[in-house]
């Protein structure tokens, strides 16, 4: 069987976001006065702390199961691929998530879930600082981090409720705003799956994250065809784990996790792929066919009645967590 190189482009497709070199995102701040959400507000700090301290004691064994109480879900299994591809490949280094925060927006709700959100100080020079989800499942359950996800460069965040009132944390079908929050967040999936030709394009502000997942898909495309296979992605979200809080000005931010999967098959041929992407291999040996699934969370801007921008993307990763001959 001939042997075929031909999956480099989907490890540098993902390392596209984080290599930009963005401006510090400007963060506005609404006023707080200390009502509903004063106790998360209270809390924050230690939450933060000791998420961050989890995440140390993790990162120097490079042991995803020591994240037991501050960190899961999909926060989890992002950081074990990461730990796993770097003893593959040492030059790739677990995301660096700062402790020091500038914005804590609190879901002012007395009801479960209800989330927490930080956006940190700037890691790096040429990264962009990050945003954390945390969710408590009910009154019993500790905050905890579910996601991180990088500001897209140049984006800037809407103002917010301060953490002491805390924002309005809103149902996807929430009626006080046309569209819906749910249907713009099925607008945006909508397009990631049709491309570039899709009608939808003019209805949102350009981004990074969905010019990166077109242009994999064209080269991609162009690789199998040329190999005589197919390639095929599929591009979905969980709306049960989407969380939505109200912005100052009657607008929202949406957090959804979305999955990922690309599915790449050639003909008289074997797939190769790089070594960092063999250590996340599970399921058996590759021949033909190689597919790759991503755990990625977008944040959505959807603009308040009175301002005039267009939806956006401003915040999003695109994190590799599995291959399988599959």
């Amino acid at each position: 069987m001939r042997r075929a190189v031909l999956l480099a482009a989907v490890t540098a497709a993902a390392l596209t976001l984080s290599a930009c070199t963005p401006p510090i995102p400007e963060l506005p701040s609404a006023p707080a006065p200390a009502e509903a959400a004063a106790v998360v507000d209270a809390q924050s700090d230690r939450i933060v702390a000791e998420t961050a301290a989890e995440l140390a004691a993790a990162d120097a064994a490079q042991d995803a199961t020591l994240l037991v109480d501050r960190v899961g879900d999909d926060a989890k299994i992002v950081r074990a691929a990461e730990y796993k591809q770097q003893k593959a490949d040492k030059k790739l280094v677990p995301d660096v998530i700062p402790s020091a925060t500038q914005a804590i927006y609190a879901s002012a709700e007395d009801t479960w879930p209800r989330v927490l959100v930080a956006v940190t100080e700037q890691p790096a020079e040429d990264v962009t600082p990050v945003v954390q989800l945390w969710v408590q499942d009910s009154v019993d359950d500790n905050y905890q981090m579910r996601a991180w996800t990088h500001m897209v460069p140049g984006a800037t965040l809407p103002a917010m409720a301060g953490p002491a009132t805390g924002a309005a944390q809103l149902p996807l079908d929430d009626p006080s705003m046309s569209p819906t929050p749910g249907a713009v967040l099925n607008d945006y999936i909508k397009l990631l799956q049709d491309g570039a030709s899709s009608p939808l394009n003019a209805e949102f502000a350009a981004d990074p994250y969905r010019e990166q997942l077109f242009t994999a898909r064209t080269v991609l495309s162009k690789a199998a065809k040329k190999a005589k296979g197919t390639y095929k992605d599929t591009i979905t979200n969980d709306e049960e784990r989407t969380y939505v809080l109200q912005t100052a000005e009657g607008g929202a931010l949406v957090f959804s996790p979305v999955s990922v999967v690309s599915t790449f098959t050639v003909k008289g041929a074997k797939v190769s792929i790089p070594a960092a992407d063999k250590a996340l291999l599970t399921g058996g040996k590759l021949t033909t066919k190689v597919v790759h699934t991503y755990n990625d969370m977008v944040v959505l801007y959807i603009p308040g009645p009175t301002v005039t921008d267009k939806p956006g993307l401003v915040a999003t990763d695109h994190n590799l967590v599995k291959v399988s001959p599959k």
